[in-house]
């Protein structure tokens, strides 16, 4: 069945994409794993190919140690050249059996043996928010929130302490307040840190935590900060042969996460070298807000639609530093690593309306409609006798075939002439009136087209 379609006073839009504004369709997995730098995109390719991992789980997982190792060594400059935390909080919801637990602990299998030698806790899952502060608070500011399946988490308070995760998203430490009465709290205590986000949840109880929560996460403004992606996608078994690209992953990784290590027993988070963003990636930003906000269009208001594109254009930066810097690019951050980055983060915004703004379910008589209109476009285009008018009778007297009443029948016609994919004429033939009912070919230049 072709994708249902609704009107929104602007023409029909189909179903499945009502997020998105008509003349806006989403990247695919596919498009946005090849925007990966050579290094990460093999890395994913061959985490998918032997350990089984669905592509959306690979690449959500891959950038979770990808920022932690870069959010450790580097800040970007920001589009006034201000530092900017590497920090990225991610998100992958998938479906049971989707390969989200064995991208995760494939990819963070390094960071795990590097991170073996930091003497502070670094590693959370299911914590109180007051624990958290209170490690971080005691050196630990080499931190990240991982885990392979997230329910208890998101179970917990602290999933929606949303301004102390807006906080620790921008790398400083939350304020001190009364809550925090009972800690002490040393005067060396840091005012920032590394702290990057990258969780794993089933679907329905990423669906339960937006239903009690979306609505304060998005007026916190902690929600357009996250890159989400929901997929339905299968993992495989994978084939047993020797890794090479996750090997120098590995490699990476452990350099990476090591030098970090060093570096922030010298200096704090926000003390970190800078990496400049050249002009033209500059350019292809301001490009890619623009796109950014219109694709939120249908979804948002004016004002909130603006408020994504922003957060989703710093995402995009960061990504693009983090790439830069897992590559060991040198110097500033150039077009092409920019490109990518847009072109990844615009994935996850796609992915991010569709889940918080998911379609709702077509009613029976809109689908009854649809198939209606698909079997008539199935006549029209017959190779034999094709056909774009009947007699409306004989659509009618088709019922059972559908196993639908007449009335339903007669409800469908409505429909699809309401959409304008059809009319009802009255015809002379033979001397006698007919009542018709016809396609109705839609123009784009000289071509007809209709929904099928």
């Amino acid at each position: 069945m072709n994708t249902l379609p609704y009107n929104d006073g602007r023409g029909l839009v189909p179903q499945s994409m009502s997020h998105l504004p008509k003349d806006c369709y989403p990247l695919t997995i596919e498009q946005a794993v090849k925007a990966l730098p050579p290094t990460m995109w093999q890395a994913v390719k061959e985490c998918c190919a032997i350990h089984g991992a669905g592509s959306n789980a690979a690449l959500a997982n891959i950038f979770g140690p990808a920022s932690f190792a870069a959010a450790s060594n580097f800040c970007i400059g920001d589009q006034h050249g201000q530092p900017m935390s590497l920090n990225l909080n991610i998100c992958c919801i998938a479906a049971p059996l989707g390969g989200k637990s064995k991208a995760h602990r494939r990819f963070m299998a390094p960071v795990v043996e590097v991170m073996g030698r930091w003497q502070k806790r670094w590693l959370f899952g299911n914590v109180t928010l007051a624990a958290l502060l209170r490690k971080i608070r005691d050196g630990g500011t080499l931190a990240m929130l991982s885990m392979a399946e997230a329910r208890g988490y998101l179970r917990s308070p602290l999933s929606h302490s949303f301004p102390d995760l807006s906080d620790l998203y921008d790398g400083n430490v939350p304020s001190f307040d009364r809550a925090d009465d009972k800690e002490d709290i040393g005067e060396d205590a840091p005012d920032s840190a590394v702290f990057v986000v990258c969780i794993n949840v089933q679907n329905d109880a990423y669906r339960d935590w937006l239903d009690k929560h979306g609505k304060e996460a998005i007026a916190s403004g902690y929600l357009f900060r996250l890159l989400m992606m929901e997929t339905d996608e299968l993992a495989n078994e994978g084939a047993q042969q020797p890794e090479s690209a996750l090997l120098d992953y590995d490699r990476r990784i452990g350099e990476l996460v090591t030098s970090g290590q060093e570096r922030l027993e010298t200096m704090s988070a926000s003390e970190l070298p800078v990496i400049e963003v050249s002009a033209d990636a500059e350019r292809i930003l301001r490009q890619g807000q623009r796109q950014f906000e219109h694709m939120a269009s249908a979804a948002l208001s004016s004002r909130l639609a603006t408020v994504f594109a922003v957060r989703l254009a710093a995402n995009a930066r960061r990504i693009a530093g983090c790439m830069h810097v897992f590559e060991g690019y040198k110097d500033a951050v150039l077009a092409d690593t920019m490109d990518r980055a847009v072109t990844i983060a615009e994935f996850f915004g796609a992915q991010w309306l569709a889940t918080v703004f998911p379609p709702k379910p077509v009613p029976d008589d809109i689908q009854r409609a649809q198939r209606l209109l698909d079997y008539l476009h199935e006549l029209a285009r017959s190779p034999w006798i094709p056909q774009t008018s009947w007699r409306k009778a004989d659509i009618v007297g088709k019922a059972p075939n559908f196993k639908w009443t007449p009335a339903q029948m007669h409800d469908a016609i409505r429909l699809i002439c309401g959409w304008g994919f059809a009319e009802i004429v009255t015809r002379v033939e033979n001397g006698r009136r007919v009542v018709k009912l016809e396609l109705r070919p839609y123009l784009a230049g000289n071509r007809p087209l209709y929904l099928g």
